[in-house]
């Protein structure tokens, strides 16, 4: 059993800052502009961020052999995609990091540190439709190289305290990723997408842990929402940094591309809320 982080001396306390699990889409979405995700991540989802000190990813984009995090303190905008438009190669999102906040959560934590390590697409993308003015410093937090979903839910939880250092959690991968399956002509929901994700919500509604640790046994159409399970190991390590007793709550639900779940998600303590007001 892992135990959960201890406060520094150096903690502020920020509210609820309840972990959030993102689907961070593709790249066209800042191009685009016309889909209910894009709205949702222009108008609804920088406001989650509010009151944090910093912001640390995960995303599917960054596996290593050992967790690490970064800790550059201006990192780079890492343009981790093919074949796109030349406009999106010429964003940068120009954020600061917090060298020190970084490397005390990876001592916390046993990571290691990577100062040269700028941010993927996972994390700028959603961000610089959320937050454009880049307000809050952000660093990552690496998946586990071949990781399975057990151990990204034990990863989550050595993030437990750091709610009390005024950093919130981001999981940023994809509630289904099936890059082939892609109705590029928009077409219906596929009805294997849909029920996937219900029952990824159903477990999660009644925090059946064990089934959602399972889901590649257990869920409907598993290797169809994920021939690989990167996309999905965010959601674990989000899930696993959640309170005991979390409420999740269904921040956005929409699909594109025919397939594409946008699915976002926080994992709501009220007793948290309750004791912060």
């Amino acid at each position: 059993m892992t135990s959960p982080v201890a406060p520094s001396v150096s903690a502020t306390p920020q509210g609820n800052l309840a972990p959030i699990f993102i689907s961070h889409g593709s790249p066209m979405l800042v191009a685009r502009q016309t889909t209910p995700a894009f709205d949702f991540f222009a108008r609804d989802l920088g406001n989650q961020f509010d009151g944090a000190r910093a912001l640390l990813i995960i995303s599917a984009h960054w596996q290593t052999a050992t967790p690490t995090i970064s800790t550059a303190a201006r990192p780079e905008t890492i343009h981790d995609f093919y074949g796109f438009p030349k406009p999106l190669y010429d964003l940068h999102y120009d954020v600061a990091g917090d060298p020190a906040l970084a490397s005390e959560i990876a001592s916390l934590i046993g990571a290691a540190t990577d100062a040269a390590r700028g941010l993927d697409h996972g994390a700028w993308m959603p961000l610089i439709i959320a937050r454009p003015g880049a307000d809050i410093p952000v660093f990552q937090l690496s998946m586990l190289a071949h990781g399975s979903p057990a151990d990204h839910y034990e990863l989550g939880k050595k993030l437990r305290g750091l709610r009390d250092l005024g950093v919130l959690v981001i999981g940023s991968g994809a509630m289904t990723h099936n890059l082939r399956a892609l109705d590029r002509n928009e077409g219906p929901i596929d009805p294997w997408a849909q029920e996937f994700t219900n029952w990824m919500l159903g477990k999660l509604a009644t925090r059946d842990i064990d089934a959602l640790l399972d889901y590649r046994a257990q869920a409907p159409h598993a290797a169809m929402a994920h021939p690989e399970d990167d996309h999905l190991m965010p959601f674990y390590v989000a899930l696993g940094a959640a309170d005991e007793g979390f409420m999740p709550e269904t921040l956005h639900d929409s699909f594109e591309f025919g397939n594409l779940a946008m699915t976002a998600l926080r994992f709501y303590d009220p007793q948290s809320a309750t004791a912060a007001a």
